[in-house]
């Protein structure tokens, strides 16, 4: 499927552009599964920090879609990019939209897979304790080693103000450097709310960072973020810090319409 995927280069960003929606899921699906073999081949493991919203949802439902004789997934560890600060049984929970769509459907080990805990409750102990976890899993020391995560793959969304994970514009998370997971808190016209968000770092430290962008409503952004870096939008921010290489696009052509046209 990846040669339903026309890559082109623009302000030395990789952007894979696909005729539409569905072409785009099963597409990234496909290259999603080509690196995590290579992951298992190189390292043992194949760690995925997922991002939630409603745009990963069709991506979700493609990959659940492959029996484990086609994706590894006895040797996936999954964890959140970014939680809502509600129960996992509400329907804003990001880790609800994830299993519901993806993990009751697939054969992987419940050890495998890492969600938030009491995050509806004590959302800063809840980061906390992610942030615990994380430095088990990837074996890392105290705070003082300045060691992140070197996640295989880190799958990252594109809000219309320009946020990815739950890193917005202007809120206190942009600014972190030291810790790994933050309760953070988001003020914006629709929203005042705290959610819980990995950080800068933890982003730019992984091996691979995929940009999941789709439909028309996301253009005018998608073309801001790409075309116009002076803008500091978070999900350039997160760009920036990774090294070159790191980080591709994966649109379809409603998403990617202004791009096209320069």
């Amino acid at each position: 499927m990846l040669s339903a995927l026309k890559t082109i280069v623009v302000s030395k960003q990789t952007i894979n552009v696909a005729v539409d929606q569905s072409h785009l899921f099963a597409a990234l699906a496909g290259r999603i599964t080509e690196l995590a073999l290579q992951s298992i081949a190189q390292d043992g493991l194949f760690s995925m920090a997922l991002s939630g919203g409603s745009t990963p949802k069709g991506l979700y439902r493609q990959m659940a879609l492959l029996s484990e004789q086609q994706f590894p997934w006895n040797m996936t560890y999954l964890f959140l990019g970014d939680e809502r600060c509600v129960p996992h049984s509400d329907n804003e929970s990001n880790y609800k939209m994830i299993s519901d769509s993806l993990l009751s459907h697939i054969s992987i080990p419940s050890t495998n897979v890492f969600p938030t805990i009491n995050q509806d409750k004590d959302p800063d102990h809840s980061a906390k304790v992610y942030e615990q976890t994380l430095r088990r899993f990837f074996k890392l020391k105290d705070k003082s080693q300045q060691e992140f995560p070197h996640f295989s793959l880190a799958l990252m969304g594109l809000g219309e103000d320009g946020h990815t994970a739950s890193l917005f514009p202007k809120s206190e998370a942009l600014h972190e450097d030291t810790r790994l997971c933050v309760a953070n808190q988001v003020k914006t016209a629709a929203l005042d709310t705290t959610r819980l968000t990995l950080t800068r770092p933890v982003f730019a430290h992984a091996k691979k960072v995929f940009f999941l962008a789709s439909g028309e409503s996301k253009a005018k952004i998608f073309n801001d973020v790409v075309s116009h870096p002076e803008k500091g939008y978070p999900s350039q921010l997160v760009i920036g810090d990774c090294l070159p290489g790191v980080v591709e696009w994966f649109v379809d052509e409603p998403c990617a319409r202004l791009i096209l046209k320069e």
